[in-house]
């Protein structure tokens, strides 16, 4: 099971590294969710993700952020 923290958009500042899984659908608006995870596979939790908060979607990518110093 992935382990995984949603975080809101106006908080992930306080996070040195999080990411962001977008839809890439294109026939819909792009959402994003942002989270902070220590797996190794960020592939498998943002499917996981993408299962639990957006049912349907098929099409997604993962974005890394980091806090620059």
């Amino acid at each position: 099971m992935a382990q995984y923290q949603l975080v809101e958009k106006h908080a992930v500042e306080h996070h040195n590294e999080y990411y962001e899984v977008r839809t890439t659908e294109t026939d819909a608006q792009p959402k994003s969710l942002f989270f902070s995870t220590n797996e190794e596979n960020l592939e498998e939790v943002a499917a996981a993700i993408v299962a639990d908060h957006l049912p349907g979607v098929k099409q997604w990518t993962v974005i890394p952020h980091r806090k620059d110093s």
